[in-house]
């Protein structure tokens, strides 16, 4: 794994995510190919957020739609505490891949979900 930047790192901490996804996620996204993060960081409507299930109802932040079109927020459950790693990992960049994606498939008629797994996939972290 590739240390985070500091630039990085304070991007990621404005998400004020639980430690433990923090550590997750950062390990993910410091794993995307340069274009992909620079969608994400690029865009100001990108958010990550986590919640408990069991404190519903919960706050979702969002981030203001940009002009590219509405806003994109992964929201990831901190009962992923429970599973394993490659399990967690795989589940975050799966849900980034469908962010970046704008939860299409990567051509015309390409499921949305196997595109995900497929992209999650591309970037080392395959469907456990």
């Amino acid at each position: 794994m590739t240390p985070a930047s500091p630039l990085l790192e304070d991007w990621l901490a404005s998400f004020s995510l639980e430690p433990f996804l923090h550590t997750h996620v950062t390990v993910v996204v410091t794993a995307l190919p340069p274009h992909v993060l620079h969608d994400f960081r690029s865009d100001p409507s990108f958010s990550l957020c986590d919640y408990e299930p069991s404190h519903l109802p919960a706050h979702i932040p969002l981030r203001s739609p940009s002009a590219r079109g509405p806003s994109r927020c992964v929201v990831l459950k901190r009962t992923l505490r429970r599973r394993p790693e490659n399990f967690i990992r795989w589940v975050i960049a799966h849900e980034l891949a469908h962010a970046h994606l704008r939860n299409a498939g990567r051509h015309a008629g390409e499921d949305p979900e196997h595109a995900a797994d497929s992209l999650a996939a591309d970037w080392g972290f395959p469907r456990p």
